[in-house]
Order: structure tokens, then C-alpha cells, then sequence
């Protein structure tokens, strides 16, 4: 993912074109893929059908610019209406300003809420199978009881915003929820990749409030935080990115490109803006008291990601300052693993969506 365009997801008519060009060589490059490597250990629990989409993101992710990418999904609302029609789902919309929504998978309700953050590197908007997931999670609370309000945030992405706006809008959405009823130890929030960073910068300022930003205060610990596959350093220096490099969802180049443009985007992340730009490289006791902040924390990774040994660093110094934080790995995962099963329609999940319904049901009991 090289550079960006000056405005999000516009493109001249030969840069279009580009995005044909590239794409041309993808069914011959997907069939020497299943041909080659279906066999491979790391393949060895995924099905033909999820090795061909864990395929078509890697390809398309690799070869095609930002601006090309963001041409092609559209934007968060974008997805999200065209996912909810698709659900037969009503557009249930609430407006925070500073140009955020929350973007509600129906039904909203304010008993029991899960606030979602969406990754995509801060550059791409939230995908239609981040929804589906949510929304299986939705359903199989409510198999137990459980009725839950799942409010997606429809954040400013790059080229059009860079930090702090995207923390700011996460404040607003936080704020509002709290306003309209929710009581912290009902709220759940959840972030993936760019949105597990983002949630963290949430965290980050309660307890070092930065200028620019409004102060967050809470009359009561949040019930708990679920980060997958947490963007916690934005650079790919660890050995993790080299032995998984074309193996994991996204390639060692893909992740380094957009880790430059958005630590651009924090001012090259100096002085305080680095503990809210990489976590996990924050001074030691910089999340001391997070514990009063929020109950529980679960963070999931994927064993065959190349952000592993930065997520397993961040979880070890995190756990310095929180008793209930649990780690789960899911052998030979990719980054985000347990979306991927939506993105083709998976009908044998991983091991770690049946753990995180458990452990958000836990909160919500």
C-alpha cells in the first residue's frame, strides 16, 4: 500500500484503469495458490474456500495503492448500508458530530452495548464482514438471553484526518453512549487492529489527558475491552514480521507502508504522541491504573501473524498494570482470524470466536 491520494478514494480515470491491470493476473495467482499451498502446515485447518479469500486480501492489499483500495470498498457508511439491506437490517444512525456516526447493527437498544472500533490501518473503511461477525455475536448472546446493542464508530479515515480526529470521534461516541443511558458496567468496547490502537488511545488519554482533546471522565470502569490482533507498534521490526512475511493476511511491505503514513499522521509519533502512536513501546508505567479505567480485558491473536511478538509484548507489559487480562492465541491464526471465516461464508469457525462469545457473555451476565 504505497502512497495517498489528496482526497479519499478519488481517482483519475488511469489509475482506475491501474486497478484492472493489477488485478488481471488474480485467478491465475489464486489457482497456483490452492495448488501449491493447500497442503502447506499453516494451511492445514483452513478450507480451499478460506484460503482463496485469505488470498484475494493478500494480493489485493499488496499490490494495490490506498487510494485504489479506498476507490474500491467505498466508506464506512458506504458498507454498512449496503450490508444492512443486504441483512434486510434497518439504517439505525445516530450523528456525534465532527462528522462520526454510530452505525447501529439492529436493533439499538442501551441495556447491554458493544462499542466497535474498526481497523483498516486508519486508510480503509470497515468491511461488510467486520459487520457479520458482530452480528453472529449479536445472536448467539441473544440465544442466551442476552440482548445487546452492537454501535459500530464511523471514523475520519486518512488522507482527510489524521490523529488525533480519529481519537477525538472514538471520545464523542463514548460520551454519547453514556449520555443516552449506558452505564459503564454495561458497556463492552472492541477494537481490531487500527481499532484495538484506538481503543488504547481512549485508554491513553483518561489517564494522559493531551492537549487538543476534551478530557474523558467515567463514573465507573467500563465492563470490559476486547482488542484483536491490536495494532500496537507501527513499525515491522520484530523477527515476527519476517518469518510470517506472505503467509499472514498482510504482507511485511503492505504493513510497513501504512505504519509510515500514519505515524506521518502523529507528527512521527515524538514526545507524548508515541504512547498513544505504539503502545506497546509506551513507557513502562505509562498504563498504570488502567485497572480503573476498565474491569476485564481479552486480547486475541493469531500465531502465524506478523504482528504476533508485538501484540505478546504489549499483553506482558500490560499485564503489569491489570490482574484480569487473558491472552488467547489461536495456532497458525492469521491477523484477524476470526473475521475471516465471514468473509467466505465459513461454516466451521475458529477456536476463538466460540471464546470470545463466551467471555463478552461473561460481562453481560
Amino acid at each position: 500500500m504505497p502512497a495517498t491520494a489528496p482526497e479519499y478514494g478519488q481517482l483519475p480515470l488511469t489509475r482506475v484503469l491501474g486497478i484492472v491491470v493489477v488485478l488481471l493476473p488474480l485467478p491465475a495467482v489464486l489457482i497456483w495458490t490452492v495448488l501449491t499451498k493447500s497442503h502447506a502446515s499453516y494451511n492445514k485447518h483452513r478450507s480451499v474456500k478460506r484460503i482463496v479469500g485469505d488470498s484475494i486480501v493478500r494480493y489485493s492489499t499488496h499490490y494495490l495503492q490506498i487510494p485504489q483500495l479506498q476507490y474500491l470498498l467505498g466508506t464506512t457508511f458506504g458498507v454498512y448500508r449496503t450490508w444492512a439491506n443486504k441483512a434486510h437490517l434497518p439504517l439505525v444512525i445516530d450523528e456525534l458530530g465532527d462528522d462520526a456516526r454510530l452505525l447501529w447493527i439492529s436493533p439499538k437498544r442501551l441495556d447491554h452495548v458493544i462499542l466497535f472500533l474498526h481497523g483498516g490501518g486508519y486508510v480503509l473503511p470497515v468491511a461488510d464482514f467486520y459487520l457479520s461477525f458482530w452480528k453472529y455475536v449479536q445472536r448467539e448472546l441473544e440465544k442466551r438471553d442476552i440482548g445487546v446493542g452492537v454501535a459500530v464508530l464511523q471514523y475520519s479515515l486518512a488522507p482527510m484526518a489524521n490523529f488525533p480526529t480519529p481519537l477525538n470521534q472514538a471520545r464523542l461516541a463514548l460520551e454519547f453512549l453514556v449520555a443516552a443511558g449506558v452505564k459503564p458496567a454495561n458497556l463492552q468496547i472492541t477494537g481490531d487492529s487500527a481499532g484495538g490502537n484506538l481503543v488504547l488511545q481512549l485508554f491513553s488519554q483518561m489517564l494522559h489527558p493531551r492537549s487538543g482533546v476534551p478530557e474523558i471522565h467515567l463514573t465507573a470502569p467500563l465492563r470490559g475491552a476486547f482488542l484483536m490482533s491490536p495494532w500496537v507498534v507501527l513499525t515491522t521490526d520484530s523477527q515476527s514480521y519476517s518469518d510470517h512475511d506472505g503467509i499472514d493476511l498482510f504482507t511485511k511491505e503492505c504493513l510497513a507502508s501504512t505504519g509510515d503514513i500514519v505515524l506521518a499522521g502523529f507528527s512521527g509519533a515524538d514526545g507524548q504522541n508515541a504512547a498513544f502512536a505504539q503502545p506497546a513501546r509506551a513507557p513502562e508505567s505509562w498504563f498504570k491504573n488502567v485497572d480503573g479505567i476498565v474491569e476485564r480485558v481479552l486480547v486475541t491473536a493469531g500465531g502465524a501473524e506478523c504482528m504476533y511478538d508485538d501484540i505478546t509484548e504489549f499483553v506482558e507489559g500490560f499485564k503489569k498494570h491489570h490482574r484480569d487480562v487473558e491472552f488467547a492465541v489461536q495456532p497458525g491464526g492469521l491477523h484477524e482470524d476470526p473475521f475471516l471465516d465471514f468473509l467466505i461464508g465459513e461454516k466451521k469457525l475458529g477456536v476463538l470466536t466460540p471464546r470470545i462469545v463466551d467471555w463478552i457473555a461473561a460481562g453481560f451476565d
